[in-house]
């Protein structure tokens, strides 16, 4: 009597398909949370000031606060960070707030909405007041591959040298210089970018209570004329993840995974049976 070959069913992959298809969303899942974790290539606004609210033609006085994306200001072009931009030693009335003129527009980032004043800081009598310096404070707890930049306007022998440095705390004699010292020729719109002397970007010693100071010398001229006027500072840098970020991703990523094994061995061993 003859046997009948009865063929055996292919395999079907219906069994294998879900847990297949979750393996996927874990892994994809895990490269999307990698991708979160690693620091941006593209700098970030940290400090950003532009002098806008000051009153135009005031001496003595100028606007000292920086403008942030969040509150009070709410404009897209501004900093990340809350900051205050003092002036030391500087005589009473040898400084104030002018019309930017031509660098108006120059360093200010691509998403300022504060544009309507158009003021500018000037430092005039600059042979009188040798060593003055700006100063701000910035959180560099978390901050690397730092650049600055400004837009000035020099002209009646204003300042012809900048220095910038940096201390950990602010206090005096704590400060360190960063790179050389740039010079600051005469003309009416002239970019500050610190891409030769302070080279591309730099980086500090972290701390949460970093101060960056631009000291400027080498002034020659007492009179009361337009000289040096500085508008449009920018910190700019990359933003790197806080460490309680990355363990709590690494975890959550571990879990996932996990999770997801344990889901792909269950699977298997029902097929099996």
């Amino acid at each position: 009597m003859q046997k009948r070959v009865v063929p055996c069913p292919l395999p079907t992959l219906r069994g294998r398909s879900r847990p297949f298809r979750s393996l996927l969303v874990a892994v994809a899942g895990a490269l999307i949370l990698t991708a979160a974790l690693v620091p941006r290539a593209n700098a970030t606004v940290i400090v950003y000031f532009n002098f806008e609210d000051g009153t135009i033609g005031q001496l003595n006085t100028f606007d000292m606060a920086a403008d942030v994306v969040g509150a009070p200001d709410f404009n897209p072009g501004g900093g990340i960070q809350m900051s205050t931009l003092t002036l030391s030693p500087y005589s009473p009335n040898h400084f104030g707030t002018v019309d930017a003129l031509a660098i108006a527009s120059l360093n200010r980032t691509a998403g300022d909405i504060d544009t309507t004043n158009n003021a500018a800081l000037l430092m005039n009598k600059t042979m009188s007041n040798p060593g003055a310096f700006l100063q701000f404070n910035v959180d560099t707890t978390f901050l690397q591959n730092l650049s600055l930049s400004f837009a000035v306007d020099n002209n009646g022998n204003g300042f012809a040298t900048v220095t910038l440095s940096y201390s950990t705390t602010g206090a005096p004699n704590t400060f360190t210089q960063i790179g050389t010292p740039q010079s600051i020729a005469n003309g009416p719109a002239i970019l500050i970018t610190g891409l030769n002397s302070w080279g591309t970007v730099f980086n500090v010693t972290p701390s949460a209570t970093g101060v960056f100071r631009l000291t400027f010398t080498d002034g020659a001229s007492n009179g009361n004329n337009r000289e040096t006027v500085i508008d449009n500072i920018v910190l700019g840098g990359t933003v790197i993840p806080e460490p309680a970020t990355v363990v709590g991703g690494l975890l959550g990523l571990c879990g996932l995974c996990w999770q997801q094994r344990r889901r792909l061995a269950r699977s298997l061993r029902l097929r099996r049976a």
